[in-house]
């Protein structure tokens, strides 16, 4: 992908149009200003047979937002500088911009070259080749050329084409991710979204999530180029037809990309690079706008290390986002001031999911300086260490933004602890498999100390006690180590401590004794909870809690909050009904009453009960036979 860059008037649009024929400016407002306002498209065919998209951006200094969503994915940039002006503001923002987002290649085009002799183009050209030094396109070639009368431009062909060919080709092997730029609808067709395709492959009928709203779609159909593709990759301008999502629900900024294959986070670690050209340091706390592909959101920059950045340095940073995001590890991003707006830095996403925080510890440097050295192999190791939480090596490697496989081998090779929990292998420190089984126990002892008649706790309520970031079926494997380890005892649906709650299981289990054969001898005429609570002798709040865990083993059916008949009575009640209604085709209520020996008082809650199960059906006070009677 080929983007352009420079400052307002230098010719951008009009290149474009004079290498491909294509006039990127589809505006109405565009062509009556002569100025370009949003992203324009084209395709370039190269000397190579090579083809290439363009995206045009606006040069004004009101449209950097559109511009930086437009370089956004590119490979190669097209840097536009006027022979007649030279370098102007939006030439060095935009600059800074290609820099900032690590663009490696680049062609500079000295446009309006045929209005001033050989002499100021040479001028012009050591001019730019200064501005060059230092920068991700430092010894770009520079090609002097008139879109009027064509000269220069074959020569500008060749050297894109020559740039084209060294540029490293984009991540196939990651998941499909799509920064939308564009959003319509088509008649007949229903919402289209328009990108550079960053990573993976997208094609037809393949299940995408936009984020950071979550709602789930199928790609109807791809197009590149304005053609039909069953299958589009990485690095190019691509249209997704969208089934299943409306036009209201997505809009420019959002990205679409493989379901589960992002997180959406209000803060990310960072580690930012302050540009050199300002004059006062970067105060911590800092508000600031984030653009993040083709995202803008404020945020603060909160600095880990330094209460400032003095112009020109870098630091590691969390920047707090007042909208969420969908960023990866390794993303680039830039920052604007609050107010005026105007470029001062940018950065490289290093944790996209870390705690809040300020201050770093031991572990958490040594992930970070992992990630910024680009050493994913200690990356992995440190990531397990600051989340402190069991992961498999698709979790690790999802939040680390690279492939599975490398991160699969080095998670192998360390002397960790590991979880199976169903196919899976959860990976885990040692020192925080222990903690996290401490933190089990701890909170076991904690429930009894305020509540000494409690029995135990759920399983689930005990997690979110613990960390509710841990899944459900990984605690459930912790839980399993807990009781092999002898502090926890996993049963009737709850977790208890060894040491604890006997006297509580005791009362609870002479409760149950005394419960069952009373409940069984009543039949279809059970006892409230307080008539049965007087009748075992025992407080209503431990036959409450004892009636519910005989409702959850079946041996009770509980039907409203104060009726609770044996299992067995309700299972002969409903053969009795079904019997009778397979034989009439339908019933009253006293004829269900003859049938069971029941009365008034609980045959209609008894009914009620068969209605909501599908045995029975009503129609008024009649009762037919239900779809599962």
């Amino acid at each position: 992908m080929l983007g352009t860059a420079g400052h307002i008037d230098h010719g951008k649009s009009s290149l474009v149009r004079a290498l491909t024929g294509t006039d990127p400016d589809r505006l109405p407002e565009e062509k009556a200003r002569g100025v370009t306002i949003e992203l324009g498209f084209a395709q370039l065919t190269l000397p190579s047979g090579r083809t290439m998209g363009i995206v045009d951006v606006p040069g004004h200094e009101k449209f950097v937002r559109q511009m930086v969503a437009g370089a956004t994915g590119i490979d190669v940039v097209l840097l536009v500088v006027a022979a007649d002006d030279g370098v102007m503001p939006q030439t060095r923002e935009h600059l800074a911009i290609i820099d900032l987002l690590g663009i490696p290649k680049g062609v500079v085009a000295l446009t309006k070259s045929d209005l001033v002799d050989p002499d100021w183009i040479e001028l012009v050209t050591e001019d730019v080749r200064t501005l060059l030094r230092g920068t991700s396109i430092q010894g770009a070639p520079i090609v002097p050329v008139s879109s009027r009368t064509g000269a220069g431009l074959p020569e500008l062909l060749s050297a894109i084409d020559s740039v084209a060919g060294e540029a490293v080709s984009r991540l196939a092997n990651l998941p499909m991710r799509l920064p939308v730029d564009r959003v319509f609808t088509i008649a007949g067709a229903g919402t289209v979204v328009t990108g550079t395709l960053w990573s993976g492959a997208v094609e037809r009928d393949a299940q995408v999530e936009v984020y950071p709203s979550g709602v789930r779609a199928r790609v109807r159909s791809v197009q590149m180029h304005g053609a039909q593709a069953e299958k589009a990759v990485a690095g190019n301008r691509v249209a997704l037809n969208l089934a299943g999502v409306e036009r209201d629900e997505i809009a420019r900024g959002d990205i679409v990309a493989e379901p589960g294959s992002l997180s959406v986070t209000d803060r990310f670690d960072a580690h930012i690079t302050y540009l050199a050209s300002e004059e006062k340091p970067l105060e911590s706390g800092t508000r600031v706008h984030v653009h993040h592909g083709t995202r803008e959101v404020l945020g603060r920059v909160l600095f880990m290390d330094v209460p400032a950045l003095l112009p020109g340095g870098r630091g590691v940073a969390q920047l707090r986002l007042e909208e969420p995001l969908a960023p990866r590890y390794s993303d680039r991003f830039i920052i604007r001031s609050y107010s005026p707006m105007r470029t001062i830095g940018g950065g490289v996403v290093l944790d996209a999911l870390p705690p809040r925080r300020t201050t770093l510890k031991p572990y958490e440097r040594e992930l970070l300086e992992a990630l910024i050295a680009h050493d994913l192999s200690s990356a992995a190791i440190g990531l397990l260490s600051a989340r402190a939480l069991p992961m498999t090596s698709a979790q690790v490697a999802l939040a680390l933004g690279v492939p599975r496989a490398g991160v699969a081998d080095d998670l192998n090779r360390e002397p960790l602890e590991r979880l199976k929990v169903g196919a899976d292998t959860y990976f885990v420190t040692g020192e925080a498999e222990r903690d996290l089984l401490a933190a089990i126990e701890r909170e076991l002892l904690a429930l009894y100390a305020r509540d000494p008649n409690a029995t135990g706790i759920a399983a689930l309520a005990l997690r979110d006690r613990v960390d509710r970031r841990v899944e459900p079926k990984v605690f459930d494997a912790l839980l399993g180590l807990a009781v092999e380890r002898g502090i926890a005892v996993l049963a009737g649906g709850e977790v208890r401590h060894p040491k604890a709650a006997s006297s509580a299981l005791a009362e609870e289990e002479a409760a149950r004794e005394a419960l069952v054969p009373l409940l069984r001898s009543q039949g279809l005429a059970p006892g409230t909870v307080a008539e049965l609570a007087t009748a075992v002798g025992m407080d209503a709040g431990v036959v409450r809690k004892t009636l519910t865990k005989l409702v959850a083993d079946g041996t009770l059916v509980r039907v409203g909050p104060e009726l609770h008949f044996d299992a067995g009575a309700v299972a002969s009640a409903r053969e009795r009904i079904a019997a009778y209604l397979k034989a009439h085709g339908e019933m009253l209520a006293k004829d269900a009453r003859d049938i069971t020996g029941s009365s008034r008082k609980y045959i209609v809650p008894l009914l009620e009960y068969f209605d909501a199960q599908g045995v029975t059906k009503r129609d008024g006070d009649v009762r037919t036979l239900g779809r599962r009677g």
